[in-house]
């Protein structure tokens, strides 16, 4: 089955903020056409791996930028999809295919290679942030994603979309596909794509971790997530984002780090890190949410049942302040749609805890300040 629409992006992007993007992306084209969608992250790089992907999609989305102008791999899917715009009869072929949509991602928007086209102003504006910034730009200097400016241009994208879906080219076989040349000039010798259009490193805002003579143990963070089915790929992700929070000097209580010290009363132990901790941080995933939810299959996934009862709890006793204790954390490959339905509406943090690229910052500056 094809995708509705795939996000072509540089290999060298932040990776946390282009999932949240197009994350965020496929909901808003899920609302306007009023059913889900299939879509997927098409990252460019060396290889064809997205050949197949880009071969029979409905619509190609580009984060346009220097480094996407850089990346052979970007180049390549480019090319693919403009093959198939060339087999559009002329007398049917628009000079600016609604299929393709290009979006500014970063900064101030690269010129692209000589006839490709412009990724265009969203509101008509060639002063607002988009135009000026793009959507990478908005994220880092504007309030992030749940600024306005960031959910009026998704919103704007979204229907580009949908617009462009009814006008998708033919879809063609990979083994059809004939030697196709790369749009995108090849960069000069010695010069890296990280180099191109380089925004400040996400973690030059990290807090730098506290001295060893200050109280280890504080501020002090329990962590409730859940065993996903996909052989400890989403535990070890989790004891990963446990072991950034340590190093940035936060107290971590997790099952896993637990373990090392011996035998646990388990329903005690998650009372206990529970009611001591400064912050709970609720890592949201399709197991969670089932479980947090009671709708888990009877006997499988009691923790989460157990910490749900608690949260709870603390929902419908603080229901103006819970949020600044119980904060909600997601991984690039989840979001927003797996949050419990009665912990939505506060802030979530997307945090990729093998890069700690993302929101990475902002939670740790938050959970220090409820250090005493």
């Amino acid at each position: 089955m094809a995708d509705d629409f795939i996000t072509s992006f540089a290999a060298v992007e932040h990776r946390a903020y282009t999932a949240r993007f197009h994350q965020d992306l496929v909901q808003a084209v899920e609302r306007l056409k009023g059913r889900k969608v299939s879509a997927a992250m098409c990252p460019g790089g060396p290889g064809g791996k997205n050949r197949p992907r880009v071969a029979e999609a409905r619509v190609f989305v580009a984060l346009c930028s220097q480094a996407y102008y850089a990346d052979e791999g970007c180049g390549a899917d480019w090319a693919v999809f403009e093959h198939r715009l060339d087999l559009e009869p002329p007398q049917f072929r628009p000079s600016d295919p609604p299929a393709r949509v290009l979006v500014r991602w970063r900064w101030q928007p690269a010129s692209p290679p000589s006839g490709l086209p412009l990724a265009p102003v969203l509101s008509g504006e060639i002063t607002d942030s988009y135009a000026c910034k793009g959507l990478y730009g908005i994220i880092r200097e504007e309030g992030g994603v749940r600024s306005q400016a960031y959910r009026d241009a998704v919103d704007r994208i979204a229907a580009a979309v949908c617009h462009g879906g009814e006008h998708s080219p033919p879809e063609v076989s990979v083994g059809e596909l004939p030697e196709l040349a790369v749009p995108f000039p090849p960069r000069a010798s010695g010069e890296q794509a990280g180099d191109l259009d380089q925004p400040p490193a996400p973690q030059a805002d990290v807090p730098q971790p506290r001295k060893a003579a200050d109280d280890a143990d504080r501020p002090r963070v329990f962590v409730s997530y859940a065993h996903e089915e996909d052989e400890d790929v989403h535990k070890k992700r989790v004891a990963d984002l446990g072991e950034r929070l340590r190093d940035h000097g936060i107290g971590v209580r997790l099952d896993t780090f637990a373990h090392r010290e011996g035998p646990q009363n388990w329903p005690w132990w998650m009372r206990e890190q529970y009611n001591k901790a400064d912050c709970v941080l609720v890592i949201v995933s399709p197991a969670y949410k089932r479980r947090a939810e009671h709708e888990e299959v009877p006997g499988k996934g009691n923790g989460v049942g157990f910490e749900a009862n608690y949260l709870m709890r603390e929902v419908h006793r603080n229901r103006d302040t819970w949020h600044e204790r119980i904060l909600l954390v997601s991984f690039p490959e989840h979001g927003s749609a797996y949050i419990p339905d009665y912990l939505v509406g506060p802030t979530l943090y997307t945090v990729d805890p093998e890069t700690g690229e993302g929101d990475l910052p902002e939670l740790v500056d938050y959970i220090k300040s409820k250090a005493p």
